[in-house]
Parts: C-alpha cells; structure tokens; sequence
C-alpha cells in the first residue's frame, strides 16, 4: 500500500507549488506596476506645471518630466540615478527605434490658436508663434459672446478651455516577470502605433495616463522639440485599425470585437493597456460659460455610457459601455 503511494507527495506538491509561484510573481509584477505608476503620476505632474507656468514650452514640460523621475532610478550602487535613467532611456530607444516615452499635447490645439491667438501679446510678437490671452477670461469671455461667437468656429472651445494644458502620457513599462514581455510582442503591432510599436519590439507595456490643468501663462503654439518626447496630438491614434477604442472602455480585460471579427483586450485603439484613469481634471473656473472639460469640444472627447473618466473603470475587471 505504501509502495503504491510513493511520489505522490511531490506530484501533490508539484501541482501546488506552480500556480502558488505564478501568484506570487504576479503580486510583486502588480505592485511593482503601482509604484512606477506613482512615480509617473508626480513627474506628469510636475511637467505639467513647468507648462502651465512656461507658455506650454515643451523643453520645459521634458525636463521636469524627466528631473522628477530620477527617484525612480535611484540605487545603492555608485551610478547616479541621472546616469542610470539616461542608460535605460538610450536602451528602450535602441529596443523600439523610438523616444522611450511620450506625451501629446492634447490642448491648446492648432485649432484653439487659429480661433483665439492674440497677436498684441509680448511673447506672440518676440517669439513670432501665435499665443492665447491667459489674462481676464471672463471679460475676453463676454466680449465674444456679444460679438455672437461663445464658441471658436475651428475649434468649437470657449476661450476657457482653449487656456487648459492637457497632456497624455505614453510610458513604457518593463515588466519584471518572465514570460510578460514574449506575450507582449506577440500583442503588439511594429506597423502600428507608438504604443503597439513599444509591445512589438521591445515588449514593454504602455501605461497611458492623462492630466489637464489650466494654464497660468499665455499658451504658445511651439514647434515640437526633436526625439520625439514631446509632439502634438497624434490624430492617428484616433482611429481603430483593429477595433478597439477609448472613448467608452478603460477595464482591465476590454474586449471589444476587432475589425477582422474577434475580440482584443485594450483601453487605446490597437492595443492593450492597463487601466489607468485620468490623474484630475483641474483646469481654469468659468463663472460665465460652460466648464472646461465638460463640453462637447473638450479635448478628451465626449463619453457615453461607462468612460474612461467614470471612478468605476479600471476597477470592476470589464466595464462594458451602456
């Protein structure tokens, strides 16, 4: 009777041991993925107010974006935490043959400059680049809606919302646990978007994350800065070559039918991305007209149903649009 039973024990063990590790790795894969979360909520953070108090500059919104991150790196080895970030930005380029991170200019748009660009500012005339009056809104406010235009004929935004900075942020995360980034490859696209560019080839996962405030300086419609780090709103990203949008569905597991019929996991249009819910939605009061970022014309878009924005998202494990 004895003998019959040998071995048993290590099968039982075998058994449990395997799906007990795989939990264990992914608690330390998920806890990892909210601290470096954490730590990139506070750097957009910080670039966003170098931006809102530097014109929109994107050189300013890079370098505090990048200043604030150096805790991420910091290490009790004798490289300092600029060198090691510098070291993992050149490798993550080498990887993707792109910036190794991104953030859109989502507003002003070129748009808000061609309805609300007010050439008699200093900085309009010393730079050259069209800029929007930050200064007296209310008054600016009234003074279109006598002249019968409340709403810019291009853009569709009041003169509150064409002063709101908002950014979204494309972060690629290095997943810790093996096996992670081999999955992620096969998800992504190399033809596709920055962020599906990122899974295709370096097997990194986009953490997209969102942050408007309003302005505290005139807005200046700036050339893009060179490496790709900062660029304006990529229209691209709009569509949804293989099915999946953003508009309705941030969950953890979205799965929307794809354009060839089957069924994807994502919160961006041709990818999948861990649910992340805008970090606020701060943004210049408008005691005379309508809020910023609650109209049709803002720029993270209208929603129906259950949106990005709803508190719910991200949290239940789908969130199926009403």
């Amino acid at each position: 009777m004895a003998s019959g039973q040998r071995g048993a024990s290590m099968v039982e063990f075998s058994l449990l041991a395997v799906p007990i590790l795989l939990a264990g790795l992914g608690c330390v894969e998920v806890a990892r993925w909210f601290q470096v979360r954490q730590f990139v909520d506070v750097a957009l953070l910080q670039g966003a107010r170098a931006g809102i108090t530097g014109h929109a500059r994107p050189v300013a919104i890079e370098s505090a974006f990048e200043q604030a991150l150096l805790p991420l790196y910091a290490s009790g080895s004798g490289a300092s935490p600029d060198s090691r970030m510098r070291a993992d930005f050149a490798r993550r380029s080498a990887a993707t043959g792109d910036a190794p991170w991104r953030i859109e200019v989502l507003n002003p748009s070129k748009a808000s400059f061609a309805d609300y660009a007010d050439p008699a500012l200093s900085i309009a005339r010393d730079t050259g680049l069209a800029a929007i009056n930050n200064d007296y809104q209310a008054e600016q406010h009234q003074r279109y809606l006598q002249q019968g235009r409340p709403q810019g004929a291009a853009s569709g935004q009041t003169i509150y919302q064409a002063n709101v900075l908002v950014l979204r942020l494309t972060y690629l995360h290095e997943p810790l646990v093996p096996g992670v980034a081999a999955l992620l490859r096969q998800l992504g696209d190399p033809a596709g978007s920055y962020a599906a560019r990122a899974m295709a080839l370096g097997g990194y996962l986009p953490m997209v994350r969102e942050l408007r405030l309003g302005m505290q300086s005139h807005p200046v419609d700036w050339p893009q800065g060179q490496g790709g780090k900062m660029v304006a709103r990529q229209e691209a990203a709009q569509a949804a070559p293989r099915g999946v949008g953003a508009a309705s569905c941030d969950g953890l597991w979205c799965l929307r039918p794809s354009a060839s019929g089957g069924t994807m996991p994502g919160a961006e249009p041709d990818l999948p991305v861990w649910p992340d819910a805008p970090l606020g939605d701060a943004a210049a009061p408008n005691p005379e007209g309508p809020a910023p970022g609650a109209g049709p014309s803002d720029p993270a878009g209208p929603g129906s149903g259950v949106t990005p924005d709803d508190p719910a998202c991200g949290v239940s494990l789908c969130c199926v649009p009403a």
